[in-house]
């Protein structure tokens, strides 16, 4: 840490801790009563124990789910929105009194924006769906404050946006830049399809931040809506896109480490930074901090599909299993029902017991990336070389190789289930379930690497095992998407109960705000 910051760089940083410390504004209007949020915090949160979502993504998709339920429901802008906000205070995703009644007609102008396209159907239910998540996004930029974020993200981008170069393939400029701020989005704000989407939306489409230019005639914008889809996920699709990422992760999760480090103590910040030693000190104790954040993160996860995937799988069991074998064979195998019932826990807690947590080496190397980012030099030139496409003979024997990988994995599974006289049944969910596991705890393997900024060397074993384990994760995300399509417990959350549920607890509210008004007439 010998390299004194940069005075610009510095400001920078400085003025963003110091922005990150100003109070709350005084005209906090919104309140929702806390008997009532108590009730609806408690809903989520046994909502969310079934539906898979990372922390940060949580808000996101509960306004998503909101909105969705609110627009079957009620067709005026003002009134979705003002019980989107309302519900969301009472779930606790924003805090109690504090957001003054105008977000209300903010978020009114979104759903509008929304509705207005939508009547025109120019793209299909799912084109929908994706504006929708669009509009979920844009709604919780009006709800949080995100100008730190959003400056921080612009100074990362600054600094890394002429420092990659691409070897091997025809990439322009604008190309390359833009895949740098995808991948600085990716690593440092943790974005999701639907965040990248909309950050890239308002770069192709300006218009679309301006509905009243068109909200009148809306067609021509939502004709161009579809174009932008298809434009967004051929950007996000890019074939090099993940390289870029692996380039930027270092010095995101660097400033992710350092902006923690200074939002603690604001009013530090500028004297820590003029002090190396001690600043690297805080850095190595921070890092220590969130590896074991993420082990915790990794620990509840992994007792969340553990639960999950016993109550499933007993539910299954019950339900499909057992009465399908009794038809079909006239008999329960009880040793293929209790291995089946036993094993997915097992093998996930066995999982998360193998994700370790980045060492030494890893702090290190954050350190050396906080000295790159506020130095006075530009950043080191890292370089992606795009690999070649594989043609004719040699695509037929790789895309062979592969396919032989599954009937491998799949069939040594297979032949050793059937060696223990499981039943074709019975094999069948032994496999869903061997699949389904093996994603969530990549998933968590995923989560608990983001800190992870200096890859260990992998041995011939590991190696190994991760060729042969490829088609069963495979197979295990394909599944896991169509089990968000078609999952039973939220069906039954958001259907069957949800909306009863929420339109009992704003009932409520009304009567108390209703009995609190009587009283303040005595």
């Amino acid at each position: 840490m010998a390299d004194s910051p940069n005075a610009r760089h510095r400001d920078i940083i400085t003025a963003l801790a110091s922005r990150a410390a100003e109070p709350l504004p005084e005209n906090a209007a919104i309140a929702v009563n806390e008997a009532i949020s108590r009730f609806a915090f408690l809903y989520e949160r046994i909502r969310n124990a079934v539906d898979y979502k990372d922390d940060h993504l949580i808000r996101k998709a509960a306004i998503l789910r909101i909105m969705k339920r609110q627009l079957l429901l009620e067709s005026d802008p003002a009134v979705i929105a003002d019980r989107l906000v309302r519900e969301l205070i009472g779930a606790r995703y924003l805090p109690n009194a504090t957001l003054p009644e105008s977000v209300v007609g903010e978020v009114a102008d979104r759903i509008r924006k929304y509705q207005a396209a939508a009547r025109i159907k120019a793209g299909s239910e799912r084109h929908l769906e994706w504006v929708r998540g669009l509009i979920a996004v844009e709604i919780e930029e009006v709800l949080v404050d995100a100008r730190t974020e959003k400056a921080l993200m612009a100074f990362l981008y600054e600094r890394l946006a002429d420092r990659v170069v691409v070897k091997g393939a025809a990439l322009d400029d604008t190309e390359r830049n833009l895949q740098t701020y995808v991948a600085c989005l990716r690593t440092f704000q943790k974005a999701d399809d639907e965040v990248l989407g909309y950050k890239l939306l308002r770069a192709f489409l300006p218009e679309w931040m301006r509905p009243e230019e068109w909200i009148n005639e809306p067609r021509p914008i939502a004709e161009r809506l579809v174009a932008q889809e298809r434009r967004i996920t051929a950007c996000l699709k890019h074939p090099l896109s993940w390289q870029f990422l692996r380039v930027v992760k270092p010095w995101a999760v660097s400033l992710n480490v350092l902006w923690d480090v200074l939002k603690e103590k604001p009013e530090e910040a500028a004297a820590l930074l003029e002090k190396p030693d001690a600043l690297g000190g805080r850095l190595a104790r921070k890092a220590e901090e969130q590896y074991a954040s993420a082990r915790g993160r990794v620990r509840r996860g992994t007792v969340r599909a553990i639960i999950y995937l016993f109550i499933t799988k007993m539910l299954v069991a019950l339900l499909l299993e057992v009465p399908l074998e009794w038809l079909w064979y006239g008999e329960v195998n009880r040793l293929a029902l209790v291995t089946n019932l036993i094993f997915p826990p097992i093998l996930m807690f066995f999982v998360g017991l193998l994700i370790r947590i980045p060492g030494q080496a890893n702090t290190e190397r954050l350190k050396t990336g906080v000295v790159e980012l506020l130095s006075d030099t530009p950043l080191p030139v890292r370089e992606i070389r795009a690999r070649q496409p594989h043609r004719g003979m040699r695509r037929f024997w790789f895309t062979l190789a592969y396919a032989c990988t599954f009937l491998l994995s799949f069939g040594v599974t297979i032949g050793f289930l059937r060696a223990l006289h499981f039943t074709w049944l019975s094999i069948a969910m032994f496999l869903f379930f061997l699949c389904v596991v093996s994603f969530f705890g990549f998933r968590l393997r995923v989560a608990a690497r983001e800190l992870v900024v200096v890859e260990g060397k992998q041995g011939f074993f590991a190696m190994l095992v991760g060729f042969f384990s490829l088609p069963i994760l495979r197979a295990g995300k394909w599944l896991s998407r169509s089990i968000n399509r078609i999952n039973v417990f939220l069906f039954i959350f958001d259907f069957l109960f949800e909306a009863p549920f929420k339109i009992f607890l704003t009932v409520l509210e009304e009567w108390f705000a209703f009995l609190k008004e009587k009283k303040e007439e005595l």
